[in-house]
């Protein structure tokens, strides 16, 4: 199997990607990441909401409550966004062109496992997701039987399968050591990676709760709150109180030294 020490550029697997999106499999693996991320968003408020996707023709935001949405990547959506309250921003994951603490809710969708920089993409999230954002993350879990399927994918000349495999773990502890808090880690799409198995009844993608967490879902969805340490400056103690000198009392003559004076004469 070969290993993919540096990552092909995002050209030249966005257009295989939304291809396969498209497919029997695709389709519904985008439908269980839309009710995931349907319920995650139904508690999010703010002002701005971020989207980076490998597939920018998505518009993954629904019906949040979110005043203005904005999509970004390097590869401009083919198609008209439907949502007249969403603006498309062209850059790179690696340099988002917005200010430090700008947005309340960015969203990852498959963008740290398809770029060739996973790192600088969860740093520059980091830094424009304001105190107590939300970071919302996405992507294909490699401990499950569809991550069995991309590893065998990846022995064919141009599949789309060429792209990094983090574990839900693995990005977990990435994002604690940026300074994020995981809030909730959950896990969707639980059934063979077939095609004709995709439109097979599953009763493990219902939203019950013990599928939620069942780590052999072929997708994860990771919600992370951007934490900053609080500095509180301590005073010294020489400006909370000056010293006093106490007075030192002055030393007696000694009585014998006057005697033995008065013995002499």
């Amino acid at each position: 199997m070969p290993v993919w020490k540096h990552q092909p550029q995002l050209d030249t697997l966005a257009s295989s990607l939304q291809q396969w999106f498209e497919t029997d499999m695709g389709r519904v693996v985008l439908a269980v990441e839309r009710r995931m991320l349907a319920r995650c968003l139904a508690d999010c408020f703010g002002y701005h909401l971020l989207q980076l996707s490998a597939n920018n023709n998505l518009d993954l935001y629904g019906d949040c409550r979110i005043q203005r949405c904005f999509k970004a990547g390097p590869i401009r959506p083919a198609l008209p966004s439907a949502d007249s309250r969403s603006a498309f921003v062209r850059c790179n994951f690696e340099e988002l062109p917005f200010e430090t603490g700008s947005i309340d809710v960015a969203l990852a969708h498959h963008v740290p496992e398809f770029s060739a920089d996973p790192h600088a993409v969860l740093r520059e999230l980091y830094r424009v997701t304001v105190p107590n954002g939300r970071v919302i993350l996405i992507g294909f879990n490699p401990w499950s039987p569809f991550g069995a399927r991309m590893a065998v994918g990846r022995l064919r000349s141009g599949s789309v399968w060429r792209n990094h495999f983090f574990s839900a773990a693995r990005m977990n502890d990435w994002l604690q050591l940026l300074g994020f808090q995981i809030e909730s880690t959950e896990y969707g799409f639980h059934r063979l990676p077939l095609h004709r198995a995709a439109q097979w009844p599953n009763l493990s993608d219902s939203d019950n709760t013990l599928s939620r967490h069942w780590p052999l879902g072929g997708i994860y969805l990771i919600t992370a709150i951007k934490q900053e340490s609080k500095f509180i400056p301590i005073k010294p103690i020489w400006s909370h109180a000056r010293p006093v000198l106490a007075p030192l009392s002055a030393a007696k003559p000694s009585v014998a030294v006057g005697q033995k004076k008065a013995h002499k004469r």
